[in-house]
């Protein structure tokens, strides 16, 4: 497992899959920023250590311009995170980099990705296909949509949580690779 020592990573979505991931990024040196909606699940996470923010805007206060995990199972929650006074988009940092580990449909992918680039960062679609064992072990497959430049950069990242990661092409490539569910 390669070092992600200094890397702070903002995470949105603990649920069954999102957890490990989370976790993951952790052991493996990331400083992880988190926040969910669920009290229950902050009182889990915070048993892991892990930063816990009550609004997506605090997590954006933390990661600055660095990168945003999403793993959310519904466009309603990834609107909901987005938008609001407290929303990610509220304070997205100009250079900062969101990526989607959920499976999003292609529509709503280019239009969260126009949303953000509009405010100066990026988007990137990486379905993340897997079980939460998979998740536990770091073998997700991930197939990714979205500039090559950000590939890279998320790529250590990715490479902890994947085993079978690919880059598509541009914008929503990742989430036409996967089947929908």
């Amino acid at each position: 497992m390669a070092s992600l020592t200094g890397i702070s990573v903002g995470f949105l979505g603990l649920g069954d899959v999102g957890r490990p991931v989370l976790r993951r990024l952790k052991v493996c040196g990331a400083n992880v920023h988190a926040t969910s909606r669920s009290p229950a699940l902050r009182y889990k996470m915070a048993r892991d250590a892990v930063n816990l923010y009550k609004a997506p805007s605090e997590v954006n206060d933390q990661v600055k311009d660095g990168i945003i995990f999403l793993m959310l199972s519904k466009q309603g929650l990834i609107d909901a995170f987005l938008n609001g006074p407290d929303g990610l988009l509220s304070n997205l940092a100009s250079g900062a980099l969101i990526v989607d580990l959920g499976q999003t449909s292609l529509d709503a992918t280019q239009k969260y990705a126009k949303i953000v680039e509009a405010s100066g960062a990026h988007w990137m679609d990486a379905p993340a296909i897997g079980s939460e064992q998979d998740a536990m072990e770091g073998r997700l497959s991930i197939r990714v949509g979205g500039r090559k430049e950000d590939f890279d950069r998320a790529r250590p990242l990715l490479e902890a949580i994947g085993r079978d990661i690919k880059h598509m092409g541009e914008i929503g490539s990742g989430q036409a690779a996967v089947p929908t569910t």
